[in-house]
């Protein structure tokens, strides 16, 4: 990643957001179906795009993964805008390798995608299904789950190979990833 930072999102067959004229209105309609919610979040994800991100977004948005716990509102808007603005620093890349709706829900879409960044300046890839609900064209919830020991093996070296299953260290995580939430969301009001 040395001499800049690479951006990608890497979508299965298609390659924007699907548009279908409507039959009551001359106007175009941008799909709002899950998928296409979900796609164009991570478009703005990968281009760092938070205003995008953030336009995409119901008033009470929630996230939820096991580094932060569960967010809601503007702290969970906030996490993204600590993302997206550190990505340079963190040498943030996300890839995308599939959007797909959900088997079970009409009303979500799966995602399922690599985050390659460093963290504490140890290089982390982390495997990452995210379940996006979508309401009214918007993003209302969305709940990522990776492999916690893998990533704390990753982030934290031996403290995290050692302690990476245990929920001490899980709490541990949470509070200091909130803490820097915390210290972001001070300097960087939404």
């Amino acid at each position: 990643m040395a001499g800049g930072t690479c951006y990608s999102l890497l979508l299965p067959s298609s390659t924007g957001i699907p548009a279908r004229q409507s039959n009551t209105h001359s106007k175009i309609v941008m799909d709002q179906s899950p998928v296409a919610v979900a796609t164009k979040w991570f478009e703005a994800y990968s281009a760092g795009n938070f205003e995008g991100m953030k336009s995409l977004a119901t008033d009470d948005y929630t996230f939820e993964d096991p580094a932060f716990g569960k967010l809601e509102g503007e702290r969970a808007l906030s996490m993204y805008k600590m993302f997206t603005s550190t990505r340079d620093k963190t040498e943030a890349v996300w890839n995308v390798h599939e959007v797909k709706p959900s088997e079970s829900d009409p009303q979500r879409a799966i995602v399922k995608f690599e985050a390659i960044y460093k963290f504490n300046g140890r290089p982390v890839t982390n495997q990452i299904t995210s379940t996006i609900l979508v309401i009214d064209g918007k993003v209302k919830e969305q709940v990522d789950a990776f492999d916690v020991p893998k990533w704390a093996e990753q982030s934290l070296g031996l403290l995290g190979w050692l302690f990476g299953g245990f929920t001490f260290l899980h709490n541990t995580i949470q509070k200091k990833a909130n803490t820097s939430l915390d210290g972001f969301m001070s300097k960087h009001p939404l």
